[in-house]
């Protein structure tokens, strides 16, 4: 077999925080050579853990910790070098022990890249020290 060597994925060299609040996020992020797959494009696990960290951020915007149960991707278009990625969580069920969280990803041609759904649940109540 052929000497073959996994590349590192980096998802945040960089990204901002554009809102956070009321179990809505808005990230923003540029894709760089170190979130490419093998064929050139935004590597589908970089697109996940985009929406996966984002999920997260949501269910803390309503005041709770909560962990990933269960998460569903579509991945509709590639993403490339180069692109301004827009990612947008929101809470579509705010429940006492689950939330669901629906988060999609758009570039700067608004075009949507891929689509997540998330079920977190609930592990306690955010304490406002915690970071």
């Amino acid at each position: 077999m052929a000497e073959f060597q996994l590349d590192e994925i980096r998802v945040f060299e960089n990204y901002s925080l554009e809102k956070m609040g009321d179990g809505h996020v808005l990230l923003t992020t540029d894709v760089t050579e170190h979130s490419l797959n093998y064929y050139g494009n935004a590597h589908g696990g970089y697109l996940f853990t985009l929406c996966d960290q984002v999920s997260g951020l949501v269910a803390i915007s309503t005041g709770y910790e909560a962990v990933t149960l269960q998460s569903n991707i579509n991945y509709l278009k590639a993403g490339h070098l180069g692109d301004r990625l827009t990612v947008e969580g929101k809470c579509l069920h705010n429940g006492r022990t689950t939330k669901i969280v629906q988060v999609s990803i758009h570039n700067q041609k608004q075009e949507q890249l891929a689509t997540a759904s998330f079920t977190m649940f609930v592990t306690g109540e955010r304490k406002q020290d915690e970071k």
